[in-house]
């Protein structure tokens, strides 16, 4: 008898197993969208809009690029364009191993003449030490009065590097932090992170940032450019300078922390014409940031040859936690790149019941197991309760969210101790029940 139960264990096992692969998620949402009619509000792939009239709809922009993908990509600014937003989309619902597969899709090619350049690098890359990212970049701060990070958009791994700043910053006497991706408009939320605090800040490790950040007694600085889509790149990039210095005006012995997204922190022209940000901003206040690039060295680069250089760096070095790389004591420059003083090094992602553990932020946040009991069951997501209760739903960010399952079916989110509520929805973003969930 015992056997019989075993073997029908099993089989339910892998039946479940089987059932799965034969129904991944981008299945699930193509046979959803096969049976909708795109509307009027489809008509553009701007920004793969995700938001509807009950609020936040973070599934929306999958129907988008998958259910109707030969339409959206033809739309646009082109197919890397495509790719580069579908990518991050697919991050703000923790589908990171898709979100980078669509990352490096929009990359071009490298010619067979780079790849042997850096084999030669990789030669010249000898009596490596390394040092904790986090450790390093606190001590160099302890001179800078301005500290710029940059992100990539499609990896909330550079948020969760950030958010491991905040307190050791702040400590060192860092109160302001000035993010690209907050809202600029008179219709902002800095005081209470919710749908009208960014457009970044709905992917849920950016709302721990904002959460983290305003926990601590930050102060947010929204420094975009209002009108952005009116100006060419330089003039963009100088009025961020410009409304970032305006904090320095006001409190000449601010210090602030920056994160913006890509080369905008560059200390050095990229190109004859463009003036970044971060040189904008050098010139205009005459100080000097403290500039630490984090998008160049990690899994997937944000270019073709910083991947091949990245994949080859990581053969050489055994790395698992983000570091700096030091030879003789000082920084070594990857790349030949300039324009940054700090170069961090993140490692492969690991991978616990297929999902990065990196959502953990360095251990603040445990993984919580949710068995799946709710029948036609698509995505589960995690709102703090005192949220949940004193705001409406689509309002508001999730501490976590995923429609990744491990191989046994079921779902696992990096939560906090404290009190949640859970919302699991259908494939149609349909809320199919709400438990409540204490994590201690």
């Amino acid at each position: 008898m015992q056997k019989f139960f075993l073997v029908l264990l099993v089989s339910l096992w892998w039946g479940r197993i089987e059932a799965q692969q034969s129904s991944t998620p981008f299945e699930q949402i193509r046979r959803f969208t096969a049976a909708q009619t795109p509307g009027k509000e489809d008509s553009a792939i701007t920004y793969l809009t995700n938001k509807i009239k009950e609020g936040i709809h973070y599934l929306y922009p999958l129907y988008q690029a998958i259910g109707w993908e030969d339409k959206f990509r033809k739309q646009g600014d082109g197919q890397d364009f495509f790719y580069d937003n579908f990518s991050q989309f697919l991050s703000f619902v923790g589908d990171m191993r898709m979100a980078d597969y669509y990352g490096v899709k929009s990359y071009d090619t490298t010619q067979r003449s780079s790849r042997e350049f850096i084999q030669q690098e990789m030669q010249r890359l000898r009596d490596l030490q390394s040092i904790n990212a986090a450790a390093y970049v606190t001590g160099r701060a302890l001179d800078a009065q301005v500290v710029m990070i940059n992100e990539a958009h499609n990896k909330p791994q550079h948020r969760a590097f950030t958010y491991s700043l905040l307190e050791d910053l702040y400590k060192e006497g860092f109160r302001y932090l000035a993010l690209e991706m907050l809202n600029n408009s008179p219709d902002r939320s800095l005081q209470q992170l919710n749908d009208k605090t960014g457009f970044y800040t709905k992917e849920p490790v950016a709302g721990e940032l904002i959460r983290k950040a305003l926990s601590l007694g930050y102060t947010l600085v929204p420094y975009e450019d209002t009108i952005a889509y009116k100006h060419t790149s330089v003039q963009r990039d100088s009025a961020q300078a410009a409304h970032i210095y305006e904090v320095i005006k006001r409190d000449p012995k601010a210090r602030i922390l920056v994160h913006a997204g890509y080369g905008h922190i560059s200390e050095v022209g990229l190109g004859d014409e463009y003036i970044p940000m971060g040189l904008a901003f050098k010139k205009l206040s005459g100080i000097d940031p403290l500039t630490i690039n984090q998008v160049l060295f990690t899994e997937g680069s944000s270019y073709e040859y910083g991947r091949l250089y990245y994949d080859a760096l990581m053969q050489k070095i055994n790395i698992d936690e983000p570091v700096v790389l030091l030879k003789n004591r000082d920084p070594v420059k990857l790349i030949e790149r300039e324009g940054y003083d700090i170069y961090v090094v993140h490692p492969p992602s690991v991978y616990k019941n297929n999902r990065p553990t990196w959502f953990s932020l360095n251990g603040e946040r445990k993984e919580v197991t949710i068995s799946p009991q709710e029948k036609a069951l698509f995505m589960v997501q995690a709102y703090y309760e005192d949220e949940y209760n004193s705001q409406p739903l689509g309002k508001i960010i999730p501490a976590d969210q995923t429609y990744i399952t491990s191989d046994y079916g079921y779902y696992s989110l990096y939560l906090k101790p404290g009190k949640y509520k859970l919302v699991f929805r259908d494939v149609g973003y349909k809320e199919l029940n709400v438990r409540d969930r204490e994590v201690k």
